[in-house]
């Protein structure tokens, strides 16, 4: 196979066979990976002579923890996290037994979503520090889930202390008292960073990244940094050596990945948003997997100052909360210079008054879009608020499709042919046709539009990704493989067999992607398609099914939210019901350069949709 792979790599220079080339090289590499989990031999042999790892490359690690070890033994990993940012386990362990979270009870009732805890926090109904104990409460019940790495309760619990102070000295940031979860891929003041790895071997870091900083400087309370799939490099955040995340919703399946403690996080009701990355659908897949929303903004639009990389040109930074309105307060905070339509959003779906002349900013489609998020929240006003388990009793207004063909009205909508989407699961397909046909009816003209063939985003995504790991973590391979697990040691040993003529040409079919995308706005303001090909797969499943086809796990989940890393473009994952399972269903929205706001006009179009008769 090696013979075949170097003979393959060569013919990338052609231009006329990279597609089929890179393609073939796909193929090889679900081959190797496969062979890898059967604990073959000689699987995860390097593709080209590169980086030697030795006889006992197949062997764990001494201080490798086993998959499923639980946030208990995952959290004693790093010795060197600061006493305040001690596991809520160890926390448990000094205060007594506490009684695990049921699945059921994971998600039962109506989460407290942002917008109303930041109502409820400005009106004094709701104290911070009640509302981040009932977080770390929930942490500690919800261990089985292994969502978090490390969690930072003392810390947390100054934050939500200096939360209640801002809020009575009339202080308070935009998301002042409100629990976020990080990534542990981004670096957080006084704790070492583990990317979800035994092989970053970092000491705790002397500032935060730059994200993390914004939305301190908004008031948020950083709860800890999150389990993920190893170094960001795959879908599944199946973590050799934290354990695999579990999916709330059904802890037999995947959370998606990689930012499956992210998703997790918000699913499961253990912080009211959360940061994640997002390099081939990072986000997106998760926040589909778990039933969240997910936002990859425009390509640059959040700093990746101080998140660890995976391909310098795909990474993209964004939030995961419950709601449209969640997400569109996240990226207000988190965005480098958010417009002042952004701000002016942000401010109303969080319950504060605009500035003099500013109610004009937002114009007709944004202000019935508030109106309906705030709808959809429920009237805070007047109601009541049963805070156990973050269960809510909250009078909701009418909500009429006159107010719908409001916040659509002027926005074009396109949708991919069914042969771009193939295969595609029927349930999934039925819940997108669905969805489309509910805009439609709301008014949103509906138009089929041709993407870039899906043959050379494909190619594209699997060069680019590959042959930018390979060079960023280098040297972490060379010095490390044993640390390295089997699955992210072979993408990075396989990334080395790809040369600088291979990443010219990869780049070039990259062009062609959002060149395509680009004339494909033209045409429409917004795009409607499947978030992913089928539900969240099984937890240790390598292969998935449609009909009589069988396709490896990454390639699937990866196969519609690619295109918009390659291209920048902003998209949204806004969940739509679930499967007969009861597993997440969601639809994908993307948009223009810039132009999140559209994109989550129809997200919080398609929320309203669903709660309408």
């Amino acid at each position: 196979m090696v013979s075949a792979i170097g003979r393959m790599r060569s013919d990338l220079m052609n231009p006329e066979r990279v597609e089929e080339v890179a393609s073939r090289l796909e193929d090889h590499l679900a081959e190797l990976e496969l062979l890898q989990t059967r604990a073959v031999p000689d699987a995860i042999e390097p593709a080209c002579e590169a980086t030697p790892v030795g006889p006992s490359r197949l062997a764990a690690s001494a201080d490798t923890i086993a998959p499923g070890a639980g946030l208990d033994s995952t959290a004693k990993g790093p010795a060197h996290v600061p006493d305040e940012m001690r596991s809520a386990s160890d926390e448990g362990a000094q205060t007594g037994v506490v009684a695990p979270l049921s699945v059921a009870g994971v998600t039962q009732g109506p989460p407290m979503t942002l917008t109303v805890a930041l109502r409820l926090l400005r009106t004094g109904r709701l104290s911070p520090i009640e509302l981040v104990e009932r977080r770390l409460d929930r942490i500690r019940r919800a261990e089985e889930l292994n969502v978090f790495i490390s969690v930072f309760e003392e810390q947390a619990r100054r934050e939500a202390q200096a939360a209640l102070e801002a809020l009575k000295s009339r202080s308070d940031g935009l998301l002042t008292g409100i629990p976020i979860a990080i990534k542990d891929l981004m670096q957080v003041r006084g704790y070492a960073m583990t990317g979800g790895s035994r092989a970053l071997d970092e000491a705790p870091s002397s500032t935060d990244a730059e994200v993390v900083t914004r939305l301190r400087d908004a008031g948020a309370v950083i709860l800890g940094a999150v389990n993920l799939h190893e170094l960001a490099y795959g879908v599944t955040s199946e973590n050799p050596h934290f354990g695999a995340v579990k999916n709330p919703r059904r802890p037999e399946h995947m959370a998606g990945g990689s930012s499956g403690g992210s998703a997790a996080a918000v699913a499961a009701h253990l912080a009211l948003g959360a940061v994640g990355t997002d390099t081939g659908g990072s986000i997106r897949i998760p926040a589909a997997a778990c039933g969240v929303v997910g936002l990859k903004p425009t390509y640059g639009r959040v700093s990746r100052r101080g998140v660890l990389p995976l391909s310098w040109s795909l990474d993209h930074v964004g939030p995961l909360a419950f709601t449209c309105a969640d997400a569109a307060v996240l990226l207000a905070v988190m965005a480098d210079g958010p417009s002042e339509q952004e701000r002016a959003f942000a401010r109303v779906l969080a319950g504060r008054p605009l500035a003099p002349g500013e109610e004009y900013v937002l114009g007709p489609g944004l202000t019935a879009a508030a109106w309906l998020a705030q709808a959809i929240a429920g009237d805070v006003d007047g109601a009541t608020c049963e805070l156990d388990d973050g269960r809510q009793n909250i009078c909701r207004p009418d909500m009429s499709m006159a107010r719908v063909r409001e916040v659509l009205a002027g926005l074009r909508v396109g949708t991919p042919p069914d042969e771009w989407l193939h295969p595609v699961q029927d349930d999934v397909a039925s819940a997108w046709r669905v969805a489309l046909e509910r805009l439609r009816e709301a008014g949103a003209p509906i138009s089929v539009i041709e993407p870039p063939p899906m043959s050379v985003i494909r190619a594209a995504q699997f060069v680019v990704l590959h042959t930018e790991a390979a060079a960023f973590h280098r040297t972490r391979l060379r010095r490390h493989p044993d640390k390295l697990g089997p699955d992210v040691r072979l993408r990075l040993q396989f990334g080395e067999c790809l040369l600088a003529v291979d990443y010219v040409q990869g780049q070039r079919m990259r062009s062609q992607v959002a060149d395509g995308f680009l004339r494909l706005f033209e045409r429409v303001d917004v795009l409607v398609l499947p978030a992913l090909p089928l539900a969240a797969p099984t937890l240790g499943a390598r292969l998935v099914a449609f009909g009589d086809q069988k396709e490896p796990v990454h390639r699937a989940l990866t196969r519609y939210t690619a295109a918009f890393n390659q291209s920048g473009l902003p998209a949204l994952v806004v969940p739509v019901g679930t499967d007969g399972r009861g597993l997440p269903l969601a639809v994908q929205i993307a948009g223009r350069p810039y132009a999140e706001l559209d994109i989550l006009r129809v997200g919080i179009a398609i929320e309203a949709l669903g709660c309408l008769p």
